[in-house]
């Protein structure tokens, strides 16, 4: 408005929802900004703001334009052309009619428009994917996409609809703070030292807190422990890292219960040549992980079973939370985890004299863990009023305050016209940032992957004249991972289509998909015996095949006719590669013995379910170590046990993460983007934990595959079950009867 009106002056909003409830400041709402719409009833463009959202703006007398072009006088006398989102998205989609969407997905076209007429007339309508920007580079562009089509359909903020993406259930803003309660999970995890409160009796609201911390994400360390840097040839050195999201070098790594090092794409990179650099790295755990393995210290530490402290959890969409203490005592000498943190702070408190390190953990010290529990449940909107006595004495799950069961996101917004934690206030399906419109996502586009990809990696598909990327000088030829996360090649699909992959031509020809397992939690009981036979077609609680790494071993699913046509039997095992130029770890060698035990061997799986170019295998098994390779290579059992710590691996080589890297995808890197502070009512821009940073992205891979041995007891002959005529793409004909319902026959 600024640009059109002559001293504009923005609202005064300081009685609206936006600060009373949304606690936004003057800076913020000056950073923030009004927009314009065109208004039909006046003709003219006029200016809105945030508040100006549902029944609010119709009162207002304002009737925004969808469609057209119209002419703006500016200040300085200029005339442009305008026009609503709307109509810029009617020209940005005419790049994908049915054929071309056809030739992109690979879906049937009669499906394309039956999906698009039932997402147009089904009510309610649910849009739900699997794994998100965890998992996928351009699975932003994919979230975008997906959430407008049920906001121009209508489906958001009801019950039964929305755009959801399974990653984990991010549970941190769930503890909410607010003006009115308090700081909600800050009062646990920012509790100003210099003003800590050790009264037992405080009240939620009472704790002050300030927070001397720095969030990174460990996708950086996971980068080599360095930000996003390419010297392009436009710009010279350019950093794509928000300084909001910047990383500092790795000096100590503290990791608890998570499996950290084993689960960390790019495993072999940063055992290599990350990890060395680090100082210290302590790690807390029940299980014997890799993690332990390579730490500096080790805290076995009690289960949930076990805990002698109370212990809370909450979950999200289905908004319980419950409270609980160890129900037996401790098998083994082992500790809680917040007994690892008052051990290392009383060792503190001695060597610097300071008594708040000890301060920090009066109460866990004098074993009234509960006074903390209380606190978080006074201080948080969404417990407000609850008790840890009593909770800690019931047996039920207790409800978290949220406005609706289940959860429905944006229910205020779209059923009582409150504004969105968005620039306008609003859903918005075009992005303003300037970063998003360098990157050329200002719009929703298609994107290639950066590297699972037959075509141009990373390509931008379209020919929208309002998509104006900056392809930073990078040549279409150049394959560092870092240009090819960088480069905004824009092409439409005509032309994009003829460019091939390099990585494609030399045989790297397979997508590789990685799914959570349904035996295991995440990474965790891989090693469980019950769990090693469940978890794939290879379990023998006998192991008549020596070379079986435990009493089962992990697979890889392959298309049979894929793999025949490598010379690969149901059954063999393979050698799966990646990227040569960085996998399985930068610098390797074929003479140096780390390559050995991180290359890649897995049984194979003929799986027909699978398309021609796509395997899979599920996610975070335990890896192999130089250790347990050595128990493999050296007992007479041939079991991938490490001698000294009993680190059993479920590969006898290698691993998942032989074949990942890490990604730093840019978008995801940005000082602009407003958002909603992740704890509490509050705007933020840039980095937000879980919302908006980088994250690792195991499915952004192609690899090639090849027959390593048979899959025959000792290598000899094919896998026994494969004799059986029983197994896919080996069927006797019996076995096809069977399969085509014609094995019994029915006589009347």
């Amino acid at each position: 408005p600024k640009d059109v009106i002559k001293d504009y002056k923005m609202t005064d909003l300081s009685k609206s929802y936006s600060y009373k409830v949304q606690a936004m400041k003057d800076p913020q709402r000056e950073r923030l900004g009004d927009f314009m719409v065109w208004d039909t009833t006046k003709n003219a463009a006029v200016p809105m703001h945030r508040e100006l959202v549902g029944y609010h703006m119709t009162k207002a007398g304002i009737e925004p334009a969808l469609e057209g072009t119209y002419r703006v006088t500016l200040l300085d006398g200029k005339s442009v052309d305008v026009m609503p989102i709307f109509q810029m998205y009617k020209i940005h989609t005419q790049d994908f009619d049915l054929d071309t969407t056809h030739q992109i997905t690979n879906s049937p076209k009669d499906l394309i428009v039956r999906w698009a007429r039932d997402c147009g007339t089904v009510k309610p309508a649910q849009i739900h994917n699997g794994e998100g920007v965890n998992h996928w580079f351009h699975q932003t562009a994919n979230g975008r996409g997906a959430a407008m089509i049920t906001i121009v359909t209508g489906n958001q903020g009801k019950f039964g609809t929305g755009q959801h993406t399974w990653a984990g259930n991010f549970k941190g803003g769930t503890p909410h703070g607010t003006p009115w309660s308090g700081a909600g999970l800050g009062i646990w995890g920012v509790e100003d030292p210099w003003a800590m409160n050790l009264d037992p009796n405080a009240h939620g609201k009472e704790i002050k807190t300030k927070s001397y911390r720095y969030g990174q994400e460990p996708s950086y360390w996971n980068h080599g422990d360095r930000a996003l840097v390419v010297n392009t040839p436009k710009y010279g050195r350019k950093m794509f890292t928000g300084k909001t999201h910047m990383p500092t070098p790795t000096k100590v790594l503290w990791t608890i219960n998570n499996n950290h090092l084993n689960n960390a794409k790019y495993h072999y990179d940063m055992v290599k040549n990350v990890d060395p650099n680090i100082e210290c790295i302590v790690v807390q755990d029940i299980e014997m992980t890799v993690g332990v393995n390579y730490s500096d210290v080790t805290f076995a530490v009690n289960t949930w079973m076990e805990f002698t402290y109370p212990e809370m959890t909450t979950s999200c969409s289905n908004p319980y939370m419950q409270v609980w203490k160890g129900g037996i005592r401790p098998l083994y000498d082992t500790r809680n985890d917040l007994d690892c943190y008052m051990i290392a702070c009383t060792k503190f408190t001695e060597m610097t004299g300071d008594q708040k390190f000890k301060d920090q953990w009066k109460f866990c010290y004098e074993n009234k863990v509960d006074i903390y529990l209380q606190r978080l449940f006074d201080a948080c909107s969404t417990w407000y009023g609850y008790s840890a006595k009593t909770m800690l004495q019931s047996e039920k799950g207790w409800f978290v305050m949220v406005r609706t069961y289940p959860r429905v996101p944006f229910w205020e917004m779209v059923n009582e016209a409150k504004p969105m934690w968005t620039r306008s206030g609003r859903f918005e399906n075009y992005r303003i940032e300037p970063e998003c419109i360098e990157y050329g996502e200002n719009f929703i586009v298609h994107r290639e992957d950066p590297e699972g990809t037959p075509y141009l990696p990373n390509v931008i598909v379209s020919s929208n004249p309002f998509v104006r990327p900056d392809d930073y000088g990078i040549p279409i030829t150049a394959m560092h991972h870092d240009d090819r996360t960088v480069r905004n090649t824009k092409l439409p699909w005509t032309e994009a289509k003829r460019h091939v992959n390099p990585l494609w031509e030399k045989g790297y020809q397979f997508y590789c998909v990685t799914p959570k397992t349904r035996h295991r939690v995440h990474s965790q009981w891989s090693v469980n015996d019950w769990i090693q036979m469940f978890e794939s077609n290879f379990g023998d609680a006998y192991r008549m095949d020596k070379r079986t790494p435990g009493i089962g071993e992990h697979q890889m699913h392959v298309n049979p006719q894929a793999a025949k046509d490598r010379g690969i039997n149901d059954g063999d095992y393979i050698y799966a590669d990646a990227n040569p130029a960085d996998r399985p770890y930068r610098g390797w060698k074929p003479s140096d013995p780390f390559y050995k035990v991180s290359r890649l061997m897995i049984r194979c799986k003929y799986n027909p379910a699978f398309p021609y170019s796509v395997t899979m295998m599920k996610h975070a098994p335990f890896v192999a170590s130089p250790k347990s390779v050595k128990g493999h290579e050296t007992r007479p059992d041939g079991r991938a046990i490490a001698a000294d710590t009993g680190y059993q691996s479920n590969f006898r080589y290698g691993a998942q993460q032989s074949v990942t890297r890490d990604w730093l995808m840019p978008m995801h890197q940005t000082d602009s983007l407003p958002g909603k502070n992740m704890l509490n009512h509050n705007f933020k821009f840039g980095y937000q934990p879980d919302n908006h940073g980088v994250n690792t992205v195991p499915k952004s891979t192609i690899i090639r595959i090849a027959k390593a041995e048979d899959g025959g007891i000792g290598a000899r002959g094919p896998w026994e079950p494969v004799r059986t005529g029983f197994t896919p793409a080996q069927e006797n004909e019996w076995m096809l009867k069977w399969l085509k319902g014609e094995s019994v026959k029915i006589k009347v």
